[in-house]
């Protein structure tokens, strides 16, 4: 029996397009190599964040006494990484309850295209109208002298060792590397970043970055920039930093210099789907150059984030129903979690040039709730031409909600003299953005 769709990939891409299809009466199969959820649950955003969660616990215990709370603690990382796995365990349980409650068939192995309507798995052959690719993408690997050391990891694996390591050197100032060495700075360990290129979360507003360094260099965390692994040896990791070849002892080297898409061994040459290195090739509707073949997440080798791969779904899901489902994804918002947090939307100030563009700054410093909760580092930046606001990047406590008042604006389009209409409640974290727009 021919389904009304297949979807190769059961991360945040796949299943909830997987959910929304069903709801809207497709039938749908739903293939999965591993286990429902994908990376984000299982090896990424969840588990980081559970794991963050400690660590801001930890940071926070720091100040307790200024508040008034005085009290001996000891950190135990197994409890944390306990919680961490339970956390995992019951969103996993929840999504399969959701496929099974919305009647999606799901199955478990390898997939392989071999026409444009055709899927083999476990050598059995499934037939569908349309084809979604969400396979997601994979960590890369350093082939550098040493790095088959069993103490030289990924991000997965980092995020079950038995015990927080006294030496962390991070290759990578991405928003992994940047995340984990976050967390275990605030865990005990002394951490070392390495990043190559001249500045840590190259994605970021520039301002934003630097900034963000100077805070973590404060908490303890050393970074080098514009610095190049050479190797490892013995217990040493070296590297060319600006010229000169220098070393850093190690317990745990975390390797988190990208990911690439998942590609191989989907069968898209024989079914001529055009893809590189880079990922598959899709158009604004995701869809492949094969008529009923989609692509979406990592696998297409854009944005790589969890919630672009699960909008990406839903644009591909109005798009078979001949619906007109207008996602923006130039407004997909980005967050970092460090301390303090990261958030951004829209333009950097790079890619605003040419345009006359306005920057206006509002810092946490002149808020009364980031000081009633001693967290006061941090600013609020909007970019704008005009009425319109063309980015908004945010470095400050609870940056990550704070920035969806921003995608709200953006989205709807509301100008900014509208926008200084709207009344902000006191005493907020949110009122450094309204603050912000009133200076424009």
């Amino acid at each position: 029996m021919t389904k009304d769709l297949i979807i190769i990939g059961a991360g945040p891409g796949g299943y909830e397009l997987a959910l929304a299809a069903s709801k809207k009466g497709l039938s749908t199969l739903l293939i999965e190599e591993k286990a429902v959820g994908g990376t984000c649950l299982h090896h990424g955003c969840i588990p980081t964040k559970t794991l963050y969660h400690s660590a801001k616990i930890l940071k926070d215990i720091k100040s307790y006494s200024e508040f008034g709370i005085c009290s001996n603690y000891e950190f135990d990382y197994l409890k944390a990484r306990e919680k961490k796995n339970e956390v995992v365990n019951t969103l996993h349980s929840g999504i399969n309850f959701q496929l099974k409650t919305q009647k999606v068939e799901t199955i478990y192995g390898r997939a392989k295209l071999i026409s444009k309507n055709e899927v083999e798995v476990n050598e059995e052959v499934y037939s569908a109208n349309f084809i979604v690719i969400a396979t997601g993408s994979s960590s890369i690997n350093l082939r550098l002298p040493g790095f088959d050391n069993k103490n030289v990891v990924s991000s997965t694996e980092m995020l079950n060792i038995n015990e927080v390591p006294k030496n962390l050197v991070v290759i990578g100032g991405g928003v992994i590397g940047i995340e984990l060495a976050s967390i275990f700075k605030y865990y005990g360990s002394n951490v070392e970043v390495i990043e190559a290129q001249d500045r840590i979360l190259p994605m970021i507003d520039k301002e934003v970055s630097k900034r963000l360094t100077a805070y973590l260099k404060n908490s303890g965390i050393k970074i080098y920039t514009s610095s190049s692994v050479v190797g490892i040896e013995d217990n040493k990791v070296y590297f060319n930093s600006k010229g000169e070849i220098i070393h850093t002892v190690y317990d745990k080297v975390l390797v988190s210099v990208g990911r690439r898409p998942n590609v191989d061994g989907l069968g898209l040459e024989d079914v001529g789907i055009n893809y590189s290195h880079k990922g598959i090739e899709v158009d604004n509707n995701f869809k492949t150059n094969i008529d009923n073949i989609y692509a979406i997440g990592d696998v297409t080798g854009k944005m790589m984030l969890a919630h672009t791969a699960t909008y990406s779904g839903y644009k591909v899901l109005s798009h078979i129903l001949g619906e007109d489902r207008a996602i923006d994804f130039n407004l997909i918002p980005n967050c970092v979690f460090t301390f303090p947090e990261v958030a951004s939307i829209g333009l950097t100030e790079d890619e605003a040039k040419g345009v006359d563009y306005k920057v206006n700054k509002f810092l946490f410093k002149a808020n009364g709730k980031a000081h009633t909760i001693g967290e006061s580092d941090g600013f609020v930046k909007i970019i704008s031409f005009a009425d319109k606001i063309l980015g908004v990047h945010i470095l400050g406590p609870n940056a990550s909600d704070i920035i969806h008042e921003a995608a709200i604006l953006m989205n709807a389009d509301i100008g900014i003299e509208k926008a200084k209409n709207i009344i902000f409640a006191h005493p907020t974290l949110s009122e450094t953005f309204g603050g912000c727009i009133l200076e424009i």
